[in-house]
């Protein structure tokens, strides 16, 4: 099977953007017609939940603690009253607007 990157851009249907994708086949890495590719990698965002994910640094926090901090981030996440974290991860707005509870205005201003 050839496995796309899960950094390539796509459009609103899934579809990859570029003609030519960069990928794997059979452990090697390769460039080919994006028509090739079978699957997609995963990316790294996708593999833990999203509390888990806002975790800043997850990957150097001692197991126990980065479990704890994951069942307090679960608990924080639907708080009606929120303050902006320190250091964030990138997926805060991700969570927020995937929500369904935030208003977004359609133009700036």
């Amino acid at each position: 099977f050839m496995v796309a990157q899960a950094n390539e851009p796509l459009d609103e249907e899934g579809h990859f953007i570029n003609e030519r994708v960069v990928g794997r086949y059979k452990d090697e890495f390769v460039e080919h017609r994006a028509f090739r590719f079978d699957y997609m990698d995963v990316s790294p965002r996708m593999v833990v939940s999203v509390a888990t994910a806002m975790i800043p640094f997850l990957e150097n926090d001692d197991a126990n603690r980065a479990l704890m901090g994951a069942n307090m981030q679960r608990q924080a996440v639907p708080l009606m009253v929120t303050q902006s974290p320190i250091v964030g991860t990138g997926m805060e707005y991700k969570a927020g607007t995937d929500s369904g509870v935030c208003v977004l205005a359609d133009d700036d201003g």
